[in-house]
């Protein structure tokens, strides 16, 4: 008979917790780059002067992601623990109280309350256990929900400058500005076709996989145009500066 191991479940599903950053980190990162390029594209002449451009806008994008990622998961993480101390101490000060409220979450998940009674009781024998199951069902609170600060800004500003060498590097190997970014902007669609298709198709068991890969595609796309629609609108400003 197959046995899961807590800990080694627990593991997995905080590593599938950072697909997140992942995906957002990447999906942004391309998304910018490309933006920036098509942009610029539509405004700017010298193919040498997008490139620093997009290079400037990857270096911010990434620590800016970084440092958002560190700081909204240490507030988060912070919060929560925050809430859990309050909810144990509540529970210690009035445990007739705690198991009284135990008993109806129980219940509204669909146990008898005669079966909820003899639960609590048999949890009242650990304390730590009905802490940690009051939490959850009465509170909605749990550790192991709480992410590492460190490990997800350092996700999301690599996978930013990840994403954003996909539409950057192909731009940068041809000397025609047109042609690099069609270039770019052939990869980009690619790439983010593929992250959709993986993530929330294959990962997420979705049945039309390519649907989602297709969704990633029209964003791309959509943001490129949008941008060198913009880059187009704004080249006149450009052109009359000193």
């Amino acid at each position: 008979m197959a046995v899961l191991k807590t800990e080694e479940q627990r593991r997995t599903f905080e590593r599938l917790a950072n697909v997140r950053e992942i995906v957002f980190g990447v999906q942004d990162g391309v998304l910018t780059t490309a933006g920036v390029l098509a942009g610029l594209s539509g405004a700017v002449s010298a193919r040498s002067q997008i490139i620093l451009a997009a290079l400037a806008s990857t270096a911010a994008g990434a620590l800016s992601m970084g440092a958002g990622a560190y700081l909204g998961t240490r507030a988060e993480t912070e919060v929560i623990r925050t809430e859990m101390r309050r909810a144990r101490e509540h529970a210690r000060s009035q445990p007739y109280v705690m198991q009284e409220s135990l008993l109806d979450a129980l219940a509204e998940e669909g146990l008898s309350r005669e079966a909820g009674y003899r639960v609590v009781r048999l949890l009242s024998s650990a304390p730590q256990a009905l802490y940690s199951t009051a939490e959850e069902k009465i509170y909605g609170l749990t550790g192991g929900s709480l992410g590492n600060p460190i490990v997800d800004g350092l996700l999301m500003g690599i996978a930013f400058l990840a994403g954003a060498v996909v539409p950057l590097l192909p731009f940068m190997l041809f000397s025609s500005v047109r042609a690099g970014l069609l270039a770019g902007l052939g990869t980009t669609a690619l790439v983010l076709f593929g992250v959709g298709y993986m993530v929330e198709g294959r990962l997420a068991d979705n049945r039309y996989p390519s649907l989602a890969g297709a969704r990633f595609l029209a964003i791309a796309l959509g943001a490129a145009a949008l941008g060198y629609v913009i880059g187009l609108a704004i080249s006149p400003l450009g052109a009359a500066a000193p």
